[in-house]
């Protein structure tokens, strides 16, 4: 890894019209501004079921459920398996192919260089990168509320894949990295890094969580920032119940630098919210906008919530969670577009918060997440799960921490020892566990 972060900046900006996209290509230091159009990848009716065809992946039992409810999500009916089949995502042993990411991938890379001058821009922006030997970052920016613009935001754009052996975003001598920013008016400066501990404030809602799941999340989550927390490189505080007025009042009187939110997230029926609990007793879901106001100051939220940045076309990109807290101002979010397993919600969190303790900046450490994750598991489903969310005037680097060219004196995220295994937390046992708890029964 370089000791310094000064990446080739690539602005790549999204605009629908009647027949696909324009897409406007900004490389200030190597290419003049170039216009290009590119079709739709993937048909905007067909993103939710493409999108739920890659969550499954993110199961380790799929195609082989355990419970009731997993089985009712690995179902695909037929006129799903055919239009999977069509779309050349299912396999011949009638379930999602295992190379989804790839070939999902693949088709969003073929559809931004459908067009000669996307493609040779693109082209000669990663050579020059790889030539001075500086990462790339690539700033794509989105319409957040025309509905072409909401299905093309949806897709994965994390999974860009050329016909290469690797991803865009695990080419380890590119360092590239791909961040979100929605098209609006008055954004905020970027905030100055602060100085001191980093603070971590972590969220650990009661509601839907069992005590036990929840107990276990912190041990794995404290057990992996401990050496952080030693070296008083980061301050952890917990907030266990959280209600909003509780949040509100602890974001206020401790000025944490970063939100970690474990917990329920859910997008349906057009909308995001994540699950908090009522001062009362109870549970209820928490709209981004309520979320963004008791977040105020702020600058960083990592949601280690499934479907935290989940958007599909029909409804308005703000109501999912990360695109909605960025939009509200909250200048870095990372949400996790698919299902999450907890360990390794809990490595990227562990590295990135490692990083940003250290003066990396923001897109340096969520590298450096993707790649051990990209490295680390043998199915290679987590890794293009976190999608970044930046709200700011200009593009590069953001730090929480000042900017630091030395080598890190702490990598954190590696797999625990065989006598500390971690259990993988599937997203279904969690919510049949929330259901049997209030319910009283089994879910069918």
């Amino acid at each position: 890894m370089r000791l310094t972060y000064q990446p080739v900046l690539l602005s790549v900006d999204f605009s629908s019209y009647h027949r696909g996209f324009f897409v406007r290509w900004e490389a200030n230091e190597v290419i003049d501004i170039t216009q290009s159009q590119m079709p739709m990848p993937i048909a905007a009716h067909d993103v939710p079921l493409v999108l739920r065809a890659l969550d499954v992946l993110q199961d380790p039992a799929y195609p082989h459920p355990w419970t009731s409810a997993q089985e009712a999500s690995f179902t695909f009916s037929p006129a799903e398996q055919d239009r999977l089949r069509e779309l050349d995502f299912w396999d011949d042993g009638d379930r999602v192919p295992s190379d989804l990411p790839r070939r999902v991938g693949r088709r969003l890379f073929r559809a931004l260089t459908h067009d000669k001058r996307g493609a040779e821009a693109l082209k000669i922006v990663r050579n020059y990168a790889l030539a001075v030997d500086r990462p790339l970052l690539m700033a794509c920016h989105f319409n957040a509320h025309a509905p072409a613009d909401i299905a093309l935001a949806a897709l994965p754009w994390e999974l860009l894949w050329a016909d290469e052996p690797t991803p865009l975003l695990a080419e380890r001598r590119l360092s590239a990295s791909i961040e979100r920013r929605l098209k609006h008016t008055g954004p905020p400066p970027q905030p100055a890094p602060g100085s001191g501990a980093l603070r971590i404030l972590a969220l650990s809602p009661q509601a839907g969580i069992p005590p036990e799941l929840r107990q276990l999340e912190r041990s794995t989550r404290m057990s992996a920032l401990q050496p952080l927390l030693e070296r008083g490189l980061a301050e952890m505080r917990e907030l266990s119940p959280v209600s909003r007025r509780e949040l509100e009042r602890v974001v206020r009187e401790w000025s944490p630098d970063v939100i970690h939110y474990y917990g329920h997230g859910r997008y349906e029926q057009g909308a995001g919210a994540l699950l908090l609990d009522r001062e009362s007793g109870g549970e209820e879901w928490t709209p981004p906008g309520a979320l963004a106001a008791a977040a105020g100051g702020v600058r960083m939220v990592l949601l280690h919530a499934c479907q935290g940045a989940m958007a599909t076309p029909g409804s308005a990109l703000l109501s999912s969670v990360a695109p909605a807290l960025s939009i509200a101002g909250v200048p870095v979010v990372i949400g996790m577009q698919f299902t999450i397993r907890a360990d390794a919600a809990t490595r990227i969190a562990s590295i990135v918060y490692a990083g940003l303790a250290q003066g990396r900046s923001v897109q340096e450490a969520l590298f450096t997440a993707r790649i051990a994750l990209y490295v680390g598991e043998t199915d290679q489903v987590s890794w293009f799960v976190p999608a970044l969310y930046v709200r700011n005037r200009t593009l590069g680097p953001i730090y929480l921490r000042p900017p630091s060219d030395q080598p890190p004196a702490l990598t954190l995220g590696n797999r625990p020892s065989a006598r500390q295994p971690s259990p993988v937390i599937r997203r279904l046992r969690i919510q049949d566990e929330w259901y049997r708890r209030r319910y009283g029964i089994d879910p069918v």
